[in-house]
């Protein structure tokens, strides 16, 4: 029995569960190249992609949601800016923008972080385990990112259960218990970016009456601070061990989401 009945367990999705396969600028260039463009390392592509990104974050925040832009739009303005400085003729192939699109919706872009099938595995015996058959008396299981509505098909691509619960959604018709994730909270859904605390006030407000609320990221202001300043329990997930110490004392952290079983148990 899990002595914590009426858990709340959230995760980052980019850099905690997922990852990109290759770098974007390799991917990129090599979806490009399949399309006829050249003159371009990797690495340039790389460089000009970060900038059109931080160029278009700047000017449109949350993928367009702050100008009622569509993500896709959003996506393709950054796709187009990346290419331009490679590019002498007024637009790109046709077909580039939506193939670049559908490959980083899925796992051609993506791959798992070697410890996450395992873990999410553990997590579904802890929750058989767990005491009663009344829903909320289970963990139930969530992702909070600052992302558009590729997050869900990308992580069901790479192999996890991923519900239909969203923000907005019936949860009677949506939720299923036995999802490895079983809703996923996007900051262009919400309306809000981490490290807002209105993402995870929302969020709570959708899982009304768990006792304890845990969010776990790899980032240390908009998943570990952010989380703490909304109220809840957060732990850093660091990998690489590189934030041991903080000035402000010691946090909380695990480098494998393994070692995360503990606490949940």
């Amino acid at each position: 029995m899990s002595r914590y009945k009426r858990l709340l367990l959230t995760f980052d999705a980019f850099g905690t569960l997922f990852t990109p396969r290759e770098t974007i600028g390799k991917q990129y260039a090599e979806v490009a190249r399949k399309h006829g463009l050249s003159g371009f390392t990797n690495d340039q592509i790389e460089s000009s992609f970060r900038a059109a990104f931080k160029s278009e974050a700047g000017r449109f925040p949350n993928y367009g949601k702050t100008v009622g832009m569509s993500p896709s739009q959003w996506w393709s303005n950054i796709i187009n800016a990346t290419f331009r400085p490679f590019n002498s003729e007024n637009s790109l192939p046709e077909r580039l923008v939506p193939d670049l699109l559908t490959h980083f919706s899925s796992a051609a872009g993506y791959t798992l972080y070697p410890d996450v099938l395992p873990f999410f595995k553990s997590l579904r015996q802890i929750k058989v385990a767990s005491h009663g058959d009344f829903v909320w008396s289970k963990p139930i299981i969530g992702v909070i990112t600052n992302s558009d509505d590729r997050v869900p098909s990308i992580l069901s691509s790479l192999g996890l259960q991923v519900g239909l619960w969203r923000h907005g959604t019936d949860f009677q018709a949506s939720f299923n218990a036995e999802d490895d994730i079983n809703f996923v909270m996007l900051s262009y859904d919400v309306g809000f970016e981490k490290p807002d605390s209105d993402i995870f006030d929302t969020t709570k407000q959708m899982v009304p009456g768990q006792e304890r609320l845990l969010h776990i990221g790899d980032d240390l202001q908009n998943d570990y601070y952010a989380a703490k300043q909304a109220g809840w329990e957060g732990l850093l997930l660091d990998r690489n061990a590189q934030n041991r110490q903080e000035n402000s004392g010691p946090v909380p952290r695990i480098t494998d989401l393994q070692e995360l079983t503990p606490y949940i148990k």
